[in-house]
């Protein structure tokens, strides 16, 4: 029997498998139809022009845009993004509600969360293991204390002078140009990783590629959270198997030695848990991808908006911050908490910081339909099983103050009557009632690792700032600012060169 290729035959089972395709998207499009539908009572729906995809190619393309244009509108919204309905809740009362109430919850989505930033393991494996962020959560807990809190500062100042030591990029006492975030970048992720992984982190490791690949990963971890497609994060993929065979591994292979006691104990949880399960090294260490997210992006973000917003301030602020710093660090050499209470100015500072560049949220999903009354003015909303809710500010989280332009919107001294005054510094801060300063979220999921996250801040910005000099002239404006679902602290997404030079301190 002779073999003929027909070209008729090849298109017409072309032209029938579009056509199949066509009609199994319109057959799922239908039946999503009523999930997607608006009901009573529901927080208002945001309109769109195409059907499933909704709001999705701008949420990609241009979030920050979206937001600043929604939340002039509603304080509360619904939008589609590709079939999947996203609630936001945007003033603080209505936030507080929903997180006191039992029906939102995302211990499923942690899971899932984090088996998609892993890259190895899958919900299931996770959840058999034992061990979790809950896990993570219950040792971060015990950073609170004093003494713990002195303890971890001594660790964490070490671990900044021993990333300036041993990286001579960082010691360079001669001017040389640098872009900040990269700057920020080395000085945290060698710091915040030695503070708590031990002396084997980055031992022996090209410390700038290794915070180059960092900042890869980083710029797509939201993306790899929420599940897309690899071939869409490539890039930030490939970055995160880098950091987990040649950072995370060669720790786990040596042992977190003169590492945090609760780090040690978390990694014998996982070393345990994964023992007897092939490449059990490389999965454990993959699971450690979503701490190394945690404790490292917003301090460098923070640190890199407070060295600009500080360097581009009037002189005088300047010298006050140095002279508030000298004394403190003098008058209680050991001390963390009475040397953060004895600089108010340093405080203020961060907190305005906070106020320009954080925009601040958190996540929940509806873990059953139900009705919340009182919020949005005191409406009662109704929300579905299912739907994604996420808590933040509001537009005017973005906005600089009125009647003022460019650098002069930044305002060092803005909080100090409350930083500098005890009882003042236990009060909600006064800011309008549609802002919202609460970086570490709140209910029964407020952020477990705030502790170190603060006290992270607070050093790396003294510790910067003593310690090198900055060079500004020629720059008279901060990257744009752009808000992301993800990013607690406004990532800055163009270099900003600037020269500097170390000139020792401490």
């Amino acid at each position: 029997m002779q073999l003929t290729n027909d070209p008729t035959a090849d298109y017409t089972v072309l032209t029938r498998t579009i056509v199949l395709s066509v009609v199994l998207f319109l057959v799922f499009f239908v039946s999503q139809g009523p999930k997607r539908r608006h009901r009573p009572n529901e927080p208002p729906m945001a309109p769109y022009s195409l059907p499933y995809i909704g709001h999705g190619i701008q949420f990609l393309t241009n979030f920050s845009g979206l937001m600043d244009s929604l939340r002039k509108k509603h304080t509360i919204f619904t939008i589609i993004n590709f079939g999947q309905r996203m609630h936001f809740v945007t003033d603080y009362k209505s936030i507080r509600k929903i997180w006191a109430h039992p029906s939102f919850d995302f211990t499923d989505f942690a899971f899932q969360s984090e088996a998609n930033l892993s890259g190895l393991q899958t919900e299931e494996e996770l959840r058999a293991s034992g061990v979790g962020s809950a896990t993570l959560a219950q040792y971060a807990h015990t950073m609170r204390g004093e003494d713990e809190l002195n303890q971890l500062a001594a660790r964490f100042t070490q671990a900044l002078k021993e990333a300036v030591d041993e990286n001579p990029v960082l010691h360079n006492d001669q001017w040389n140009k640098m872009d900040l975030k990269e700057f920020c970048s080395m000085i945290v992720f060698f710091a915040a990783g030695r503070s708590l992984f031990g002396k084997h982190w980055l031992e022996g490791v090209n410390v700038r590629e290794a915070t180059r690949q960092f900042s890869l990963f980083d710029a797509d971890a939201p993306l790899i959270v929420a599940g897309l497609p690899k071939y869409l994060v490539s890039r930030g993929c490939r970055a995160r198997d880098y950091l987990v065979k040649q950072v995370l591994l060669p720790v786990i292979q040596k042992g977190c030695v003169g590492g945090h006691p609760y780090i040690s104990t978390y990694l014998d949880d996982l070393k345990r848990a994964y023992e007897n399960v092939p490449d059990g090294d490389i999965k454990v260490a993959s699971r450690l991808m979503g701490l190394l997210f945690a404790v490292n992006t917003n301090t460098i973000n923070m640190l890199f908006w407070c060295l600009a917003r500080i360097q581009l301030a009037d002189v005088s602020l300047r010298q006050d911050l140095e002279k508030e710093m000298n004394k403190a660090m003098e008058t209680h050499p050991h001390s963390y908490l009475d040397c953060k209470r004895d600089m108010p100015l340093m405080n203020s500072v961060i907190i305005e910081v906070f106020r320009l560049h954080g925009d601040p949220n958190s996540f929940r999903v509806v873990e059953k339909d139900c009705v919340v009354s009182g919020i949005d003015g005191g409406k009662d909303l109704a929300f579905r099983k299912g739907d994604s809710v996420f808590l933040l500010s509001t537009y005017d989280q973005m906005q600089d103050v009125p009647g003022s332009t460019g650098k002069d919107l930044f305002d060092g001294r803005r909080w100090i009557e409350h930083t500098s005054n005890s009882e003042l510094n236990k009060a909600l801060l006064p800011v309008p009632p549609n802002q919202v300063l609460a970086p570490f979220g709140g209910g029964k999921h407020l952020c477990p690792g705030r502790f170190f996250a603060l006290l992270e801040m607070h050093l790396v910005v003294a510790f910067c700032f003593k310690r090198y000099e900055f060079d500004l002239e020629n720059i008279d404006a901060l990257p744009p600012k752009v808000v992301e679902l993800s990013a607690q602290i406004n990532q800055p997404k163009v270099p900003m060169m600037v020269n500097l030079r170390y000139r020792g301190g401490l």
